[in-house]
């Protein structure tokens, strides 16, 4: 603890100087005009250093040049030295002036004539209570913004493992619903179009078999990676609908957009070369895509279930006609 008086007169100034430091295991320093204490408080101007050197301050209410209740208000206008205890020394009980120094910001006021050990330690004491009870107060603050913070940050990891498939990364299946969901409304407005691509790696089930699940959850990482770069606009999707099954959503976007997206999902797959010998069409493993999609118009009177059917019927036309193809839903 650090206190500093500003006061212009020597002989008054050294008296309270001696007499804190008697009583108080405390550095006490003194300054003889309001510009003297700004330099000692780091104060020039409207700029402030980060660290106040001083947690108490004794300001005199008549001085030369710049007055304590002037210096006391310049200082409270800096929100630095806001919760920085300031007692004014008065050798009058002018009321005026008394009150013209708390509402520039002064906690209390000593009287100097003469000065009295007793009430000077008693209202010292007081405001060093008060400047301990406020860095109290600030420390529960920083510590309470440290626990949101972590908290908003766990919320956030949370949030995001309750959206996302902890296998390949990709949507979950609840986040989808949610995102299609959202997506619907913005077609019943009238507002775009929707494009929804069903993707199912073929003959996965032997793959798993021959290969083994590790391999197998590893093909599917890489199949998920492809779905991701490939469907990179702002709001498209890619999301894990369940097992080997992946589906991706396009707002905004009409069936031939939608049809160079499922082509361009069959050739990365196809040539991302992950072996699978045991296939019946093919030396690597391929996806096949069944594509639907609906405008405002036809959206009257259907549903995003009805939406995904349609997909989900050419994605079984699209294995059963030889897989590895695109078929889009007429």
């Amino acid at each position: 603890m650090k206190i500093l008086i500003i006061d212009d007169s020597i002989e008054k100034s050294k008296i309270i100087q001696r007499i804190l430091k008697k009583n108080l295991p405390y550095t006490v320093d003194i300054s003889h005009s309001a510009e003297e204490a700004f330099e000692r408080l780091g104060f020039v101007g409207d700029e402030s250093k980060s660290h106040i050197p001083y947690q108490i301050l004794l300001m005199d209410i008549f001085m030369p040049g710049m007055n304590g209740i002037e210096a006391t208000k310049k200082l409270k206008e800096d929100e630095r030295f806001q919760d920085i205890p300031v007692l004014m020394i008065t050798a009058s009980n002018d009321e005026e002036s008394i009150d013209s120094a708390f509402k520039a910001g002064a906690m209390d006021y000593i009287t100097t004539t003469p000065v009295r050990e007793l009430e000077l330690l008693a209202r010292i004491n007081s405001a060093i209570r008060l400047y301990n009870e406020m860095e109290k107060r600030k420390n529960r603050e920083r510590e309470l913004l440290i626990k949101t913070s972590e908290l908003n940050k766990s919320n956030r990891i949370l949030e995001k493992i309750s959206a996302h498939d902890p296998l390949t990364n990709l949507y979950n299946r609840r986040y989808m619903d949610q995102f299609l969901d959202q997506e619907w409304a913005k077609i019943e407005y009238g507002t775009h179009s929707l494009c929804v691509l069903m993707i199912d790696v073929d003959h996965f089930k032997s793959y798993n078999d021959e290969y083994g699940h590790q391999m197998g959850d590893e093909a599917l990482k890489k199949v998920a990676r492809v779905l991701k770069e490939t469907a990179k606009r702002g709001r498209d999707i890619a999301a894990r609908y369940g097992g080997e099954e992946f589906i991706v959503i396009l707002p905004d976007t009409k069936l031939d957009g939608a049809m160079v997206v499922a082509n361009l999902i069959l050739k990365k797959i196809k040539d991302g070369k992950i072996e699978h010998k045991f296939s019946t069409h093919d030396n690597f493993l391929t996806c096949s895509v069944g594509v639907a999609g609906i405008s405002f118009q036809e959206s009257l009177g259907s549903s995003k279930e009805k939406l995904i059917g349609k997909a989900d019927k050419a994605l079984y036309e699209a294995k059963n006609s030889g897989r590895n193809k695109v078929v889009l839903y007429e």
